[in-house]
């Protein structure tokens, strides 16, 4: 028999392909905002085939890569029945989602959170001076070489928002997840920012460039100019 993690790492890719077949894979990332409070199944700020792109597989896959624990019950034909129910074109999405709960389910259990939506939701506000990494983060580094340029900007000035609360303690375990996504990035512009980025947060610094608010606001007036010309 196959192991869990063959088999959970071949229905992602299944999943993958299905959502490609009926044309809801996204070519482009989506921006950092949408990973801010996006709630049960990325439901806030997502659509449902978006979360299982953005957050389920590479979660999935992170497991599998680390030999790492799934959760003991999985529920997401469950919560896909309630939002595919009217979409003729996700019956198979739907069947596939139900054969990687019964993987789970039947496996042995081993963690304590299930497959939904809390497990990859914004943690509580974290304490500050914290020794504990909030578990977003670690989902936003699956997603952060999906980034690049202004949007991967925005995405490493969440990791300050963070760093600003977290003990300094945790600041090399960080780096080093940076240096982690950089490898993984096809883009050698943003391999070369996130490295950079790594080194700053590792030597006390941001990881994020210092926000310009003028020229902020300048690209805004521009922007609203060709929107707005009158």
């Amino acid at each position: 028999m196959l192991d869990i993690y063959t088999s959970t790492a071949t229905k992602a890719k299944e999943i993958e392909t299905e959502l490609k077949r009926i044309n809801r894979w996204s070519a482009e990332p989506l921006p950092a905002k949408k990973f801010e409070n996006m709630g049960a199944f990325g439901s806030n700020t997502m659509s449902f085939e978006e979360w299982l792109q953005f957050i389920l597989i590479p979660r999935i896959r992170a497991i599998v890569e680390e030999k790492g624990k799934f959760p003991k019950s999985s529920m997401l034909a469950t919560y896909a029945t309630r939002v595919l129910d009217v979409d003729g074109e996700a019956g198979h999405l739907h069947d596939l989602l139900l054969e990687l709960d019964k993987l789970i389910n039947e496996s042995e259990p081993v963690v304590e959170q299930p497959v939904q939506a809390e497990s990859f939701s914004p943690p509580q506000p974290v304490v500050y001076d914290s020794t504990d990494i909030p578990p977003v983060i670690f989902t936003l580094i699956e997603v952060l070489p999906q980034f690049e340029g202004e949007d991967l900007e925005s995405q490493l000035q969440t990791y300050d928002t963070f760093l600003s609360i977290l003990s300094l303690s945790v600041r090399p375990i960080i780096s080093n997840l940076l240096q982690e996504a950089a490898q993984k990035t096809s883009s050698e512009a943003s391999k070369v920012r996130i490295l950079e980025a790594a080194r700053s947060v590792a030597s006390g610094g941001r990881a994020a460039a210092p926000y310009n608010h003028e020229e902020a606001m300048k690209k805004y007036r521009i922007e609203h100019k060709k929107s707005y010309p009158k």
